[in-house]
């Protein structure tokens, strides 16, 4: 069964690097969104597993989207795990984003095997999933 993963990010780079790291878990499909009203529509609109959201983003940053989804009145939308990823260095960040229900806060830079371990663990993946074949 494929799980969806939903990126949201607004550098085409990053959103590409995330699913490079990933692109060993077989099971795993992604929807990418450039910014996060996008991000947004795509998550009401489809049935999505995790979603992995920058801090720093045009319109409205990464605590704002957390705060929305969270608010949504759909469980399926409101429940979606969700991974915050930041480079910023302000402490009090990490704080800030658990408060907003963030599900995981994780600094960049973030290696392929941590940034792996981390979609496992909300995807309630087996160590072994990248040796299956969807």
């Amino acid at each position: 069964m494929k799980r969806t993963v939903l990126l949201v990010d607004d550098s085409d780079t990053i959103r590409h690097i995330i699913k490079v790291y990933l692109m060993k878990l077989k099971q795993v499909e992604f929807l990418d969104a450039d910014r996060s009203d996008r991000g947004l529509k795509l998550l009401g609109a489809n049935a999505v597993d995790l979603v992995i959201a920058d801090f720093n983003m045009p319109g409205m940053n990464g605590l704002d989207f957390v705060r929305e989804v969270r608010s949504d009145k759909r469980h399926e939308v409101s429940h979606v795990p969700l991974v915050l990823l930041t480079g910023g260095k302000a402490p009090d960040l990490e704080k800030r984003a658990l408060e907003s229900g963030v599900s995981e806060f994780v600094r960049k830079p973030i290696s392929s095997a941590a940034l792996t371990a981390v979609v496992r663990r909300h995807l309630r993946l087996p160590e072994d999933v990248d040796d299956l074949v969807a």
